[in-house]
């Protein structure tokens, strides 16, 4: 994937948490610029994960163009990275 341009792309996660930290490695490989609030630094992003999420602390919490993915897969990731016009889509092979 190439990217295109920065846009907002906000990471709610924890240190110790492997897919918050996944995800953080992916975003970097691809060069998305993005912010990281660490919930257990932070105790008032905990309330705004809350409000997104209809009430869960859950981590990988992922906001991309606003939209609000919550324990992304990476495929999902890109997928929204996609909608939200930060890369380009993968070109897959004619059948």
């Amino acid at each position: 994937m190439r990217v295109l341009e920065a846009a907002p792309v906000t990471v709610y996660g924890t240190a110790w948490c492997a897919q918050s930290q996944m995800v953080r490695r992916h975003l970097d490989r691809l060069g998305i610029p993005y912010r990281y609030i660490d919930l257990e630094a932070d105790p008032r992003a905990a309330a705004q994960i809350r409000w997104l999420t209809g009430g869960y602390v859950s981590h990988p919490t992922v906001v991309v163009g606003g939209d609000v993915l919550v324990e992304p897969t990476l495929g999902e990731l890109d997928w929204a990275l996609e909608r939200a016009g930060l890369v380009e889509p993968v070109e897959t092979g004619s059948l």
